[in-house]
């Protein structure tokens, strides 16, 4: 029975949750009996691993030491004895799916790249496949970092770049791609159908008026990305007040969901008490709680969206769903120029009057974009399908031997 490693995948960042069930669909469809692998960490809790059945991995990366590959040569005595408790190691595993989402590129540091690169090049030696499931990458212009993205990319078994910046990106650091292992492919999410949400209807709201939902998220404001971060909060936070004024006067419900933890809940709060001033303190709502799935489904089913969180945005694009977004990396603007909406990824810096003529706009070709959306979703889930099929067939030689 196949041990599959999935990697970069959580608890906590819902859009990290979507991929893994929709990794899991896929192996229950197509394998039926599997184990996976998953390594602990503070947003993969014991509990809900335990729920998947899954392995725990025995690993160890500390600054620059990573011993994850000598703890796999211990005696088979003490592996074997590590399993009673649910423990493996690499060796125990069979092949390694990776769903970083974004992690490897210059903004995240070398680490990382210098672990996986070792990692991949360990899996080759021992014909272990390795493969990138869709994810945006780079950029790799450090020395370092390209050197490092090189080994990572020339010996990975397959790696799909998730859109065309990063599939230049990681073409950049090979060179070549003589075997086909490089292939661009869209987000892997597509495929996972929720059953429908009732609409939206908040009881404090006209009955059957339309519904908006805001996704905000801390990255946007993060001094992390930002050097500004502290003047862009104010920005940010007026942006989406603004967009859900806008709404409120065109008579529409507007609806806060929280896409990831506390930061994402704290800035749905401030905008919260600004759309509530003058109003019933429930006539917005914060939509918290849900799982990935259930979040998915709940997109579905409002009338238009503005994300600025990446599966936010994808999920409303795959179910036709009219999506405006902010952006804090390449991603966006790759994800709407994909669907030909290149001009739906807005700078949150529009002043107030730039910021209504764009949603008056949006607003008048509501039915046009969720049809555009529509029709670009089947070529999404036709080309998902065919990179499965690539994955599968890389693993049934293992699975039969």
């Amino acid at each position: 029975m196949l041990n599959i490693e999935i990697k970069g995948v959580q608890f906590s960042n819902k859009g990290a949750e979507l991929m893994l069930v929709a990794i899991i669909e896929q192996l229950d469809n197509e394998l039926g009996d599997y184990q996976i692998t998953l390594s602990p960490g503070r947003f993969l809790p014991y509990e809900k691993r335990a729920k998947l059945g899954a392995w725990q991995k025995l690993s160890f990366r500390r600054g620059s030491i990573d011993l994850t590959g000598l703890i796999s040569k211990l005696p088979s005595k003490i592996l074997n004895f590590f399993k009673r408790y649910g423990l493996v190691t690499e060796k125990n595993v069979d092949v390694i799916l990776d769903a970083s989402g974004f992690a490897y590129g210059e903004q995240w540091g070398d680490k990382s790249l210098l672990f996986t690169a070792n990692e991949v090049i360990r899996c080759k030696k021992i014909n272990k496949p390795y493969i990138f499931l869709p994810q945006a990458f780079g950029p790799f212009n450090q020395t370092r970092i390209r050197e490092a993205a090189r080994k990572i990319f020339s010996n990975a078994s397959l790696t799909f770049p998730r859109d065309e910046h990063s599939y230049i990106a990681v073409m950049g650091t090979v060179g070549q791609n003589e075997l086909g292992t490089i292939q661009l492919m869209p987000d892997f999410t597509c495929l996972v159908e929720p059953k429908p949400f009732e609409k939206y209807q908040n009881q404090y709201t006209e009955a059957e008026s339309k519904s908006i939902c805001l996704i905000p998220n801390n990255k946007m404001v993060s001094k992390f990305h930002h050097t500004d971060a502290e003047q862009d909060t104010e920005s940010y936070l007026n942006f989406l007040v603004t967009v859900g004024k806008y709404y409120q006067e065109q008579g529409w419900q507007v609806v806060l969901l929280n896409h990831e933890g506390k930061e994402d809940q704290a800035i749905c709060q401030q905008i919260q008490e600004q759309l509530i001033e003058g109003r019933h303190l429930n006539s917005v709502d914060i939509v918290e709680g849900l799982s990935a799935v259930d979040i998915k489904a709940f997109i579905g089913s409002v009338d238009a969206v503005v994300s600025s969180r990446f599966h936010g945005c994808v999920s409303a694009l795959i179910q036709g769903v009219p999506c405006l977004a902010t952006s804090w990396s390449h991603k966006y603007q790759m994800l709407f120029n994909e669907y030909g909406l290149l001009e739906n990824v807005l700078d949150f810096k529009l002043k107030d009057h730039e910021i209504i003529e764009v949603l008056s706009a949006f607003n008048k070709e509501l039915d046009k974009q969720s049809q555009q959306s529509i029709s670009h979703a089947e070529v999404v889930k036709r080309q998902t399908r065919n990179m499965w099929k690539q994955v599968f067939a890389m693993l049934e030689p293992i699975n039969k031997g």
